[in-house]
């Protein structure tokens, strides 16, 4: 089973002012089951992971401390709105799935629903129970008897007599059911005449046949890899838990089974049990137990009963361990630089997507327990070339049928638009309330009869131009056809902070935070446009006429891009050269327009300050009225 979607309440600054709500991306249009959240430094894209490592059952902690509510402000019990909540939503259940009674009894059409809700911090786990969003299942003929014996039983159907018998038989029962085994009865009937079984409509039901005691079971494995907080603890093997003896755990465990060794240790094992254990346990196991209650008679009327623990198999995976070896020196993880300890996760990694792939074909009919990883800033303290290898080992492992992922990134090597652009999770500050709110794309962007070249301009666009992702934080996003452009703007900006040196800090200000993307043509200018309006981002663009009409072919189409805005887009006729500096060039562009504004500012200052002006916004050209400041000097 796979999750679909979670959602986050009043956890830190998340879920306030409306509920947050990530979805994972639908592998049907080719996506893979990978999240990526970016966002500023501090806005709580870790907290998203921290939300959801406390919902799982194995993770700690269980429950929240007061610092972990909105504000550190103690909720009201009795309000449902200031209450803490976290959902989960799973799809996509195998036939394994299916087959497994802890799973498919909590499923509602083709979803299970899982949530769990803090009315007040430091809670006990045990108070607080995990919901299931299902129908309750209840045999219509029993309705209303309380206690199912003989008598209750006189006047049902002779299928349900006949069910009931049978099940009697089996466990072992006189004739009345007990409470403890009412559950088991109407699970019986179901499984041999659901016909006999009517279920009411869903709802939100406290830990349901025992739900929070079977997630353990049957929740995905979350293995979490921190960004810098606690690295070292996180690439050391020994301690509980942690990412690399998760990862670990997990590769040697099948090699083990796989070993004609362990088959004859296991059998052995389930000798010294069957030895030591039970009625027939062995002999000196009794008589050291005869001989410490003949001591414990002299002294007090009590007797003690000696019990033996046999190993556990299914945990000897666990005890593995490893070092490192540098310059023929060998040393645990923790006397590594961050670097190698890094190497050392994106290597675990790497395996970890091989291993995934054989296992789902070589036990393809067992049930097998799925992965979440979450994983912080994975490309911290790797250069360029490593970041896309973790990238692409992270990017395999969630394409396979047992594991999702989900990693917080400022890295362009994780946020890819052109191919993975459902899976892009947006975090932005609500400046009013100071929570963050999260955003994602959920339909496939790239469609129609010029699907494909929109989506390979996007991908030339991503793979020469890194700075297009700077888009999401910025103030304004200008869409430019070519480099002569952004040249042309640093060199007036510069030229201008040389004529008014008082309006230096302003000036800086005010273009530090816009981000201007070349293009490199018109259709990828439209695409990038069509991209960045999905994620609520409206860039404006400047563009060449090229001999056409303003408002027909090409350049209607980019009209049309910005929804027939004209204060969005700034043309030039035929072309930016031309227009401003009255030339025609057919190389060194860049170049020449620098020299030329640096030499002979003041012969092209109005199509010079009507094109920065508009890179910077009306706002903020108005502000710092650069216009008027030229008029007095004429």
């Amino acid at each position: 089973m796979k999750i679909k979607e979670f959602t986050v309440k009043n956890y830190k600054n998340i879920g306030i002012d409306e509920l947050c709500t990530i979805k994972f991306p639908n592998k049907a249009d080719g996506q893979s089951d990978m999240l990526t959240i970016i966002g500023e430094n501090n806005i709580g894209k870790s907290t998203v992971l921290e939300a959801l490592r406390m919902f799982f059952p194995y993770e700690k902690p269980h429950c929240p401390d007061l610092d972990r509510f909105p504000k550190k402000v103690e909720p009201n019990p009795l309000n449902e709105d200031e209450h803490m909540e976290i959902c989960v939503t799973f799809h996509k259940f195998t036939e394994q799935d299916l087959n497994k009674i802890e799973i498919s009894r909590y499923i509602y059409n083709e979803e299970l629903k899982i949530k769990r809700l803090w009315k007040s911090s430091n809670l006990n786990d045990k108070d607080v129970p995990y919901y299931a969003y299902i129908q309750q299942a209840y045999i219509h003929e029993l309705e209303g008897k309380p206690t199912w014996n003989n008598t209750a039983f006189q006047d049902v159907s002779e299928e349900l007599r006949d069910l009931r018998q049978r099940f009697c038989a089996e466990q072992g029962l006189t004739g009345t059911i007990p409470a403890a085994k009412k559950e088991d009865f109407l699970q019986y009937v179901l499984e041999e005449n659901s016909a006999l079984v009517h279920h009411r409509n869903p709802e939100w039901m406290a830990n349901p046949n025992g739900l929070s005691s079977v997630l353990r079971s049957i929740m995905p494995k979350v293995i979490y890899i921190p960004a810098m907080k606690l690295l070292q603890d996180e690439t050391n093997p020994t301690k509980t838990n942690s990412a690399a003896k998760n990862i670990m755990s997990s590769l040697i465990e099948k090699k083990m089974r796989t070993s004609q060794k362990f088959v004859e240790f296991e059998t052995a094992a389930t000798n010294l049990t069957n030895a030591f254990v039970g009625e027939d346990r062995h002999e000196s196991l009794n008589s050291l137990e005869t001989s410490l209650n003949l001591k414990l008679k002299r002294l007090m009327d009590i007797e003690a009963k000696v019990n033996f623990s046999p190993p556990v198999i299914e945990k000897l995976h666990e005890n593995t361990t490893f070092s490192l070896i540098y310059n023929d020196i060998e040393t645990t993880t923790d006397h590594q630089g961050s670097g190698a300890q890094r190497l050392l996760i994106l290597s675990l990694l790497e395996l970890m997507s091989q291993e995934l792939d054989e296992t789902v074909e070589e036990v393809e009919n067992s049930w097998q327990r799925s992965y979440l990883f979450l994983v912080e800033e994975p490309e911290i303290y790797l250069h360029p070339q490593l970041q896309r290898k973790m990238r692409d080992s992270l990017l395999k492992i969630s394409e396979s049928e047992l594991s999702q992922v989900i990693c917080t990134s400022h890295s362009e090597h994780f946020i890819d638009l052109a191919d993975r652009h459902q899976g892009i999770v947006i975090a932005k500050r609500n400046f009013t309330t100071g929570t963050t709110l999260f955003s994602q794309v959920e339909e496939n962007l790239y469609n129609g009869e010029n699907a494909l070249d929109k989506r390979n301009a996007m991908r030339m666009l991503l793979n020469f131009n890194s700075s297009t992702l700077e888009s999401f934080f910025s103030r304004r996003v200008i869409l430019v056809e070519g480099d002569c452009e952004i040249a042309s703007f640093k060199s007036i900006k510069d030229v201008l902070i040389s004529k008014y040196p008082d309006k230096k800090e302003d000036i800086e200000s005010y273009c530090k935070d816009i981000n201007i993307i070349s293009c490199k043509g018109k259709l990828t200018q439209r695409t990038y446009c069509e991209v960045l309006t999905h994620f609520g981002i409206e860039p404006v663009i400047i563009h060449d006429l090229d001999g056409e009409l303003y408002n027909s072919g090409n350049n209607l189409r980019m009209l049309e891009s910005i929804n027939l805005d004209e204060t969005r887009r700034l043309y030039h006729s035929p072309n930016f050269e031309e227009d401003i500096f009255g030339e025609e060039w057919l190389n060194d562009k860049p170049w020449k327009a620098t020299k030329l504004i640096s030499e002979r500012f003041d012969q092209y200052e109005e199509g010079l300050l009507r094109f920065f002006n508009f890179v910077i916004g009306k706002e903020a050209a108005d502000s710092l009225n650069i216009d008027s400041l030229v008029s007095s000097e004429i």
